[in-house]
């Protein structure tokens, strides 16, 4: 059999199906509801409402970003399947990296694109993201078909087509995932204008490009639950290192550094490469970008370009040595490879166990605990969570948005709190801080079930709920005022609120 008449793409595809079934088997993958990135949960709510045709979730926890697009197929056919997302976030992963292999191959550089995207499938950061369905290989996907996109315009003779408008779509796509995604129209910007096409017109090329990016930013209301001017070494070093950290106290710093001074050599070095083409700028723009808003998906984006680019410049700086023998090419290259990947395969099975352990974070630790609390169904339910995606997902119970802070206590139970039975949130966050005072001053009308490091779990007390389990069911009505001393003391004795 002539092995070469086998298309590429089938080796590819052979390799899909290897890893994929290597990351659910070995467990390195959660497959509960806990540990989701939030917007990722609620565009999955929303696919699953719409495919099981129940109420949307988009009027209680607004409009998600875009990435709820491209969870169609699994809101049509596994509705409901955690199992189902994962493996879908497992495979837009793989394609974001075979992108990047392709880049290296257009620019001949296959050798280093081979092994970097080999390293980046076991890399902590990458498999953190697939398992959280974070939005770190979607922009990166998003990336690579941008380029191509630009390419596909360009070779058609029409200013105005399906590939124009197709174009702005993906831009608008990648906007509302992350601040990062605004380095797709800004290089496709500067790549038009230091590389105009010798017949079309750029001018129509930015202004879709403005109305594009400005219309996506006002429908998803701007960008959610980030942390801006965030430490990048911190982001760094927590991407590095696979086991779960919950404070900077726990956090080794080395890996980070480390990681910061190759990002700043590599891209001294190589900018003017990157430049050279358009997935090259968006990469370098996303980078300068994500340093006002460093987290876990710049990290991933800058850890791609460490392993990429400085595989590359590795082998350079080999090869400039003219040594003839294989060691002497390719000897610090393969050691360096191999350090790499031990202390990504260690990481990896740190994660494995966290899982098979079921280590929540503290986050997921309150999410946990009022998912116990709405098993029981004959008792009525309505929380507000900070997390509203992740909660309804781990509940299936009805779960609010926090409500705003009021001017007082009163106000605040008026409007919102006689509404609702359970609140979990951090009260020590900035954004919460009137709401906490508002807690705080409910006498005898709250009770703290859990404080711990993620924030609070708070049942509202002495007030009757009135609520609708399903339609045509009668109305359940629980006056917890009377029963207020053995609700807390059946609740205080529960384990799993400990």
């Amino acid at each position: 059999m002539n092995t070469n008449k086998i298309p590429e793409q089938v080796y590819a595809l052979g390799l899909l199906i290897v890893w994929g079934g290597a990351l659910l088997t070995f467990g390195v993958l959660r497959l509960d509801a806990y540990g989701l990135d939030e917007n990722a949960a609620r565009g999955l709510l929303l696919n699953w409402s719409i495919s099981d045709q129940i109420i949307s979730p988009v009027l209680v926890l607004g409009v998600p970003d875009f990435r709820a697009l491209l969870f169609a197929p699994i809101g049509i056919y596994w509705s409901g399947s955690i199992l189902a997302a994962k493996i879908f976030s497992l495979i837009i992963s793989f394609i974001a990296i075979y992108l990047l292999y392709k880049w290296c191959e257009k620019q001949g550089r296959q050798e280093a694109g081979l092994v970097a995207g080999a390293l980046l499938l076991i890399s902590p950061t990458f498999i953190s993201q697939i398992d959280t369905m974070g939005a770190a290989p979607y922009l990166l996907l998003g990336f690579g078909l941008g380029a191509w996109l630009d390419n596909a315009y360009r070779s058609r003779n029409k200013d105005f087509g399906g590939w124009y408008f197709l174009q702005l779509l993906w831009i608008a796509i990648l906007v509302t995932l992350h601040p990062i995604g605004l380095a797709y129209p800004i290089a496709l910007a500067i790549w038009w204008k230091t590389n105009p096409d010798k017949v079309k017109n750029s001018r129509h090329i930015y202004v879709g490009i403005l109305i594009s990016a400005l219309l996506a930013t006002a429908i998803k209301m701007g960008w959610q639950d980030l942390s801006w001017f965030a430490n990048p070494i911190e982001q760094l070093a927590l991407a590095l290192q696979g086991k779960t950290i919950w404070s900077t106290e726990d956090i080794f710093w080395f890996p980070g550094f480390i990681a910061t001074v190759l990002l700043i050599i590599i891209v001294l070095i190589d900018y003017k490469i990157l430049t050279k083409d358009l997935l090259g700028i968006m990469l370098i723009v996303a980078l300068f970008l994500g340093l006002f808003v460093a987290d876990s998906v710049w990290a991933t984006i800058a850890i791609t370009i460490i392993i990429f680019r400085g595989l590359t410049i590795l082998i350079d700086f080999q090869q400039s040595k003219t040594r003839s023998s294989f060691i002497g090419q390719r000897g610090l290259f393969i050691i360096i490879a191999f350090l790499i990947s031990t202390f990504f395969m260690f990481e990896a099975k740190t994660h494995a166990l966290t899982i098979k352990y079921e280590i929540l974070s503290p986050e997921d630790e309150l999410i946990h605990a009022l998912a116990e609390i709405a098993k029981d169904e004959n008792k009525p339910f309505r929380a507000a969570s900070q997390w509203p995606g992740r909660t309804v997902i781990a509940t299936k119970r009805d779960v609010l948005p926090l409500p705003p802070g009021f001017e007082s206590p009163e106000a605040f139970w008026e409007n919102a709190g006689k509404n609702l039975t359970h609140i979990i949130f951090n009260p020590k966050a900035p954004e919460n801080q009137e709401l906490t005072a508002n807690l705080a001053n409910l006498v005898g009308k709250t009770n703290t079930l859990a404080l711990i490091k993620g924030g609070a779990l708070i049942k509202l007390i002495d007030h009757e709920v009135k609520l609708f389990i399903r339609p045509d069911e009668e109305i359940i009505e629980e006056k917890t005022a009377s029963t207020n001393q053995q609700s807390n003391t059946e609740e205080t004795s529960n384990p799993s609120l400990k």
